[in-house]
């Protein structure tokens, strides 16, 4: 079997398997390339040169490769910037994009763990926590990301690598799937502000990486739970992005909000949907490493995770209209948690 013609069976559900990553991958990757070659067609009357370098650089994409999620963000601002016929937008994109082929940047072969560097991506999730729609702290305040320090970059490196093993112990498929799907983790530190839920975040629009908060002092007494809840948890919201991209989950997504399992304010169904799914998901690998002897604070992170899925899921049931898919993958998040009680 081609991994274009991936068993649906083992695409929509939340059990981790790898082998679904590349076929999930590929038709990421080729609508990608698919939409920037039309962008930049159509972009190529007005800036013909630039348009032409552009070209060069998506028409040596390989799809089933791991790409640079700086692509990914090209592909959004440039969509973007044609809609709104904003020249100056468009320069920028096909230029950058021009840019990675030149410096041989369009790939990911290993997992980079960095900070913020106030680029492209970095400037794309601002842009969202900005939003009206982005998380807020406990006292309405938006949420900033700032960069972390040369001792805490290096601390944390060792720190995800040190979790990433663990993953690898307890749950083999999920260390799998998470090695074929990441290819940047990016730490940042909230700013000023306290009282944030925001730990992590992920989007279609840089898909591939994730934003990690890097620990308060008082998170720091078990690293690993922290990390592996949190690696896990991003990198299901990934996962998720590319399964949505096969097929509708859900048709009423942002119709009506309801109180969501995580954060304190009221989200659309999509919002829900994603939680119940990533939730399921933690609570496995939270799971498996409470049973290998951890800390305390694993078992109550475990326990929350039930909690919250359990509320996620019983709205998702009672309240979203779900196609076939959509129920498939809902039904094999409860069997995922059921499989661990």
């Amino acid at each position: 079997m081609s991994i274009v013609q991936h068993n649906a069976d083992l695409l929509f559900q939340a059990r981790p398997e790898a082998t679904r990553v590349q076929a999930l991958r590929y038709h990421v990757n080729e609508t990608l390339v698919r939409d920037l070659g039309q962008y930049i067609a159509a972009a190529s009357s007005l800036l013909p040169r630039t348009s032409a370098a552009a070209s060069r650089t998506v028409r040596q994409v390989v799809l089933g490769h791991r790409v640079n999620p700086q692509l990914f963000t090209l592909h959004w601002l440039l969509g973007g910037a044609l809609r709104t016929q904003q020249p100056g937008g468009v320069l920028l994109a096909l230029g950058q994009l021009a840019h990675m082929r030149d410096r041989g940047d369009c790939y990911r072969q290993t997992l980079a763990i960095d900070t913020v560097a106030w680029d492209l991506i970095d400037v794309e999730a601002s842009a969202f926590l900005l939003s009206k729609d982005g998380p807020r702290s406990k006292r309405g305040e938006v949420v900033e990301i700032a960069k972390v320090s040369a001792e805490e970059l290096s601390e944390g490196r060792l720190r995800i690598d040190d979790a990433l093993s663990v993953l690898r112990v307890i749950d083999p498929a999920m260390h799998a799937e998470f090695d074929e799907l990441v290819a940047t983790v990016r730490l940042f530190n909230r700013g000023t502000i306290t009282g944030s839920t925001t730990t992590g975040i992920s989007s279609l629009r840089y898909w591939g990486q994730m934003y990690l908060r890097y620990p308060d002092p008082g998170e720091r007494g078990d690293w690993t739970a922290f990390l592996l809840e949190h690696l896990v948890h991003e990198s299901s919201h990934i996962l998720l992005h590319g399964i949505m991209g096969r097929d509708a989950l859900l048709t009423n997504g942002f119709k009506t909000r309801h109180q969501a399992p995580i954060r304190n304010d009221r989200r659309p169904l999509y919002g829900v949907y994603h939680a119940m799914f990533v939730l399921s998901r933690v609570y496995r690998v939270l799971s498996r490493y409470a049973d290998s002897g951890a800390t305390s604070t694993a078992r109550a992170a475990r326990d929350l995770a039930l909690k919250r899925f359990l509320h996620g899921y019983d709205t998702v049931m009672n309240h979203a209209e779900l196609t076939p898919a959509g129920r498939a993958v809902a039904e094999s998040c409860k069997e995922l948690v059921a499989a661990q009680r």
